[in-house]
């Protein structure tokens, strides 16, 4: 579940918004963003394993922070939760959009958006059980594609294209790196589903978290050396893009002359889209599930159905190509909800509520104060940067 969530969104955008740096910083840029958030969801999941089983963001707040922590967690969770639903059907759209155009079927964007929101929300409405059955599969078949797709692109990459960019850091890149991390608003559900397993849990994190790490690496490595940068075709002009998932898509089967190897690139990219989206839903739906305190099963569930994907289709039917900029908006809420207040969390339930069961996070004071001073500047750099 967290390979199936956090793949997708740095597949589809990392190489697209990294295309201005050299690679030497995206890497750096990469380690720094898994660090960040490893040390919030270790707060996030420690936190957690204080309460009773199935509880999510809002009574984790209210239980440490009181009302007011309440409220506002459940404003932020909505907030980056809608963003990146919005970003994901932005993408699921402009991928059945053009998969649809390679075979000369005209579809109009907003067919491709209510088809691609039916069929996956169905999934989700099954539950988590159905969601990490056909994760299980899609991330089997995705792990073979993205393994074959590597193998056979790399022969071909130029180096010189990969370290030809400069070392400043661009507006979107940390913020879509950040979000390419988010995985820790499936803990509260992963927790449950694993009946409350430390130390799986703990190995759960640290390999969930590791192996995105090294394939968000190589994938970007083989994309920006295959991929020209600049020109009308290249990785820049994609980022301003309306389609950008399809433009991508476009540019491998171009460059690509082997007909197989380009239909598998394009099916990766596909599946990367529809795991990130399944994994997200999940976590929203059990959200509002806990946080209105009703099932997700029967009539309750359609209702909170309704809730979860009801906002994101229509900002995507109004907005199709909000893609990229969906993720530099969740790329902030994600600094709050999954960085920020897990740290202010852990550190009144450590040390004003007296809750030490459960010690995931090492160093004490030291490190949850240090990490939250570094994620508040973050955060208030690159509110600066949006409004500039």
């Amino acid at each position: 579940m967290i390979l199936g969530t956090t793949t997708g969104i740095g597949m589809l955008a990392l190489p697209v918004v990294t295309a201005h740096e050299n690679f030497t910083l995206t890497i750096l840029l990469l380690c720094f963003s898994w660090l960040i958030m490893t040390i919030g969801a270790y707060s996030l999941l420690e936190v957690n394993l204080w309460l009773p089983s199935n509880t999510n963001m809002i009574s984790m707040a209210e239980k440490t922070l009181g009302t007011f922590g309440k409220v506002f967690t459940w404003v932020i969770y909505l907030l980056l939760l809608y963003s990146l639903l919005c970003a994901y059907l932005s993408a699921i759209s402009g991928i059945i959009q053009g998969l649809c155009a390679n075979n000369h079927i005209i579809l109009p964007r907003w067919v491709a958006t209510v088809l691609g929101l039916l069929l996956f929300s169905f999934i989700v409405y099954k539950g988590i059980g159905a969601v990490d059955i056909v994760n299980r599969g899609l991330m089997s078949i995705k792990l073979m594609a993205y393994l074959l797709v590597v193998a056979l692109v790399t022969g071909h990459v130029n180096t010189q294209t990969i370290f030809a960019g400069d070392y400043t850091i661009h507006n979107s890149v940390l913020m879509v790196m950040l979000t390419s991390f988010g995985y820790a608003v499936i803990l509260p559900s992963l927790r449950h589903y694993l009946d409350s397993n430390k130390p799986l849990l703990k190995k759960v994190v640290c390999i969930g978290s590791l192996l995105p790490l090294i394939i968000y690496a190589l994938w970007i490595f083989v994309i920006q050396g295959f991929i020209p940068k600049e020109g009308p075709t290249g990785l820049i002009s994609m980022i301003t893009a309306t389609n950008t998932n399809a433009l991508l898509m476009q540019s491998i089967s171009a460059k690509v002359h082997i007909g197989w190897v380009a239909h598998m690139a394009n099916f990766f990219i596909s599946i990367c889209a529809v795991t990130s989206f399944l994994g997200v839903s999940v976590c929203l739906t059990d959200f509002i599930a806990d946080g209105l305190n009703i099932k997700k099963q029967g009539t309750p569930g359609l209702a909170v159905q309704g809730i979860c994907f009801l906002p994101p289709l229509l900002i995507v039917l109004l907005s199709p190509g909000i893609f990229i900029q969906a993720l530099n908006y969740a790329g902030l809420f994600c600094l709050l909800l999954l960085i920020i207040l897990p740290l202010i969390m852990l550190y009144r339930g450590r040390y004003r509520l007296g809750m030490h069961e459960h010690t995931l996070l090492p160093y004490g004071k030291s490190l949850i104060l240090g990490s939250l001073t570094l994620g508040i500047v973050l955060f208030s750099v690159n509110v600066a940067l949006l409004k500039g």
